[in-house]
């Protein structure tokens, strides 16, 4: 018999197990409640559910719940994430999703970053890929064009079962452990930094947030103190920036970055997840501006690219001072959503960033050398 609950935190440690069988990002007891439980928009939402049976773990769906503004009015919508489940569990996927899907009081339940595997399934579950052509894009600037170049050549290896195994056994391009936060200080001047948890830029971030719901009819709550959440990560210190471009004390664009490493064999990249212009700005300046200094930092931080994901919301003139790039766009939808009774408007009025979903904890992150060598130094680990 399955059944069906809340997860809660004594269930991390099934959960981890559960994780440890897929292709999932690794991520410690504390970095899955931090994921989980420590989300300051999570409200009364349950941040998940899992199915049990015989009281094992059989199989999981996140749900980070997220505030928008929408015509004046907070409501709650979230992000589904780490829908698993095991050969034991066949069957209870299909369950936890709709129960996810379904869960009373979301304007909707939506994926900004799932697989092409995941998209087909998705469909199935009666989620839309209600951007269609907009959801697809993706622009690249290349940082380290022969890092880069070497990485996309390892990843049309990879594609033939033989070559993945030899790729996958080894960390490929994992010469840089510098914290981006590290970076950013070194680099960029203090006007271009923001710092959540500095009550003078939080001042900047909820004017800046207030700018932006007072023009977009649905737009995500924008909180210093959901920032400085993101920052919090347990398991990668320092993987994420917040910069602007500014006018005095007004920011004008906003921009945040993660460093990832998609798998063993590709080189970092850095992730914009998230990119918004002030009303009062000049589109191709700002934007400029944010990604020269997102260039920089990639670049010393040994990124092979700096990524642009959701790009369909910018236009040609938008991107003209950023320097060289490519426009690229995925072959599958990476975006869906089920929106709930009533929620025309927010499907329509709705434009994601990247900032409304998963990246800041599904992003996968490089092992840290300094660690894999002290482990070395230990002896050999168990095998068990």
């Amino acid at each position: 018999m399955t059944e069906i609950r809340t997860i809660q935190p004594d269930a991390l440690p099934q959960v981890m197990d559960l994780v440890a069988k897929v292709d999932f990002p690794h991520r410690s007891k504390a970095g899955w409640h931090w994921a989980l439980f420590e989300n300051p928009q999570q409200g009364d939402i349950p941040a998940g559910f899992v199915a049990e049976r015989s009281g094992e773990v059989v199989s999981m769906v996140g749900l980070q719940a997220r505030d928008f503004m929408s015509d004046g009015a907070v409501i709650k919508a979230a992000t589904g994430h780490t829908f698993i489940s095991s050969p034991k569990g066949r069957g209870s996927g299909a369950q936890l999703a709709r129960r996810a899907i379904g869960y009373p009081g979301l304007a909707s339940v939506y994926s900004l970053n799932n697989n092409a595997g995941s998209a087909d399934l998705y469909k199935k579950l009666g989620m839309n890929a209600w951007l269609n052509e907009a959801g697809r894009g993706r622009v690249d600037w290349p940082v380290r064009p022969l890092t880069m170049a070497a990485g996309l050549c390892f990843s049309r290896l990879a594609r033939a079962d033989r070559f993945y195994d030899a790729l996958s056994s080894r960390e490929w391009f994992n010469g840089r452990t510098s914290s981006l936060s590290q970076i950013t200080a070194a680099l960029l001047p203090d006007e271009d930094r923001l710092d959540p948890d500095n009550a003078t830029d939080a001042a900047l971030i909820d004017s800046f947030n207030a700018s932006i719901c007072e023009v977009r009819s649905v737009a995500p709550v924008r909180s210093a103190a959901f920032y400085a959440y993101q920052t919090a990560d347990p398991d990668a210190p320092g993987r994420s920036a917040l910069f602007t471009a500014r006018d005095g004390n007004r920011i004008l664009g906003l921009m945040q970055v993660f460093l990832t490493k998609p798998n063993a064999f590709e080189p970092a990249e850095l992730e914009i997840t998230d990119l918004e212009i002030h009303p009062d700005a000049s589109r191709p300046r700002a934007i400029g501006h944010l990604v020269r200094n997102a260039k920089k930092i990639a670049r010393a931080a040994g990124a092979g690219r700096l990524r642009l994901l959701l790009s369909g919301r910018f236009s040609r003139e938008d991107l003209s001072q950023t320097g060289y790039h490519f426009q690229r766009r995925y072959s599958y939808d990476p975006a869906h959503a089920s929106f709930g009774e009533g929620m025309e408007h927010f499907s329509e009025g709705w434009i994601p960033t990247g900032f409304e979903g998963d990246f800041h904890f599904a992003l996968r992150v490089a092992p840290d050398p300094k660690a894999r060598r002290r482990a070395a130094s230990k002896g050999p680990a168990s095998m068990d």
